[in-house]
């Protein structure tokens, strides 16, 4: 009886399908890679580490757009400070404004009511968003921080919203963590800059150069 071998092009068939197959499983089981840091970008995480800064590197989907890409993004849950809620914000911004927590707020706290931080109370820092007045937000590619405020170890409460025109230790505060904030951050806007800030102290390392309290 005369040997009958398998049609080839049928066994092809049946390889590319289990190929195919193979490679669709491997796909649906793929995680996101950690993006590839270049030199500047690993430092700042290393000096980040040092300090004891509290974050996750945060990865930005394609879905953030071109506009509201973050260089070397990180979700961050405390600084030297804990943050009211985790905020995602540029590493380079997040080292800066650790920087101004021990050089400036802290010891300002510690002289003004005798008790250091203990939570930043804050808006947020990334938003994909344009500002009002129509151009390129800070907030989109997380250089910037919207205080709110500041809670004591004792329990203290200081609101930028009500205790900035009240007079008093906590407006007093407040007006000198913003005076002192020039010498750190290229913009800073409160509510003495116009009705948009009335409840926060806007915080950022953008091209833009603008403090009222220089």
């Amino acid at each position: 009886m005369p040997v009958r071998f398998p049609d080839l092009a049928f066994l092809r068939r049946a390889a590319c399908l289990a190929l195919g197959l193979a490679l669709a499983a491997c796909a649906s089981h793929t995680t996101p890679q950690a993006p590839v840091l270049s030199r500047g970008n690993q430092q700042c995480l290393a000096e980040i580490d040092k300090l004891g800064v509290q974050y996750k590197v945060e990865p930005m989907g394609a879905s953030a757009g071109p506009q509201c890409q973050i260089d070397n993004p990180i979700r961050v849950s405390a600084a030297t400070i804990p943050f009211s809620r985790p905020t995602v914000a540029s590493c380079a911004f997040v080292l800066e404004f650790d920087k101004f927590e021990r050089e400036i707020i802290r010891p300002l706290a510690v002289k003004t009511f005798g008790h250091d931080l203990k939570t930043i109370v804050h808006f947020g820092a990334y938003n994909c968003r344009a500002t009002k007045a129509g151009r390129e937000s800070e907030h989109a590619h997380g250089m910037a921080m919207d205080v709110a405020g500041f809670e004591l170890t004792d329990g203290t409460m200081i609101s930028v919203k009500h205790e900035w025109n009240e007079r008093g230790k906590k407006r007093d505060f407040l007006r000198a963590v913003a005076t002192k904030a020039c010498g750190y951050f290229n913009e800073v806007l409160d509510p003495d800059s116009d009705r948009d800030h009335v409840d926060h102290i806007h915080l950022d390392l953008g091209r833009w150069k603008y403090c009222i309290h220089r």
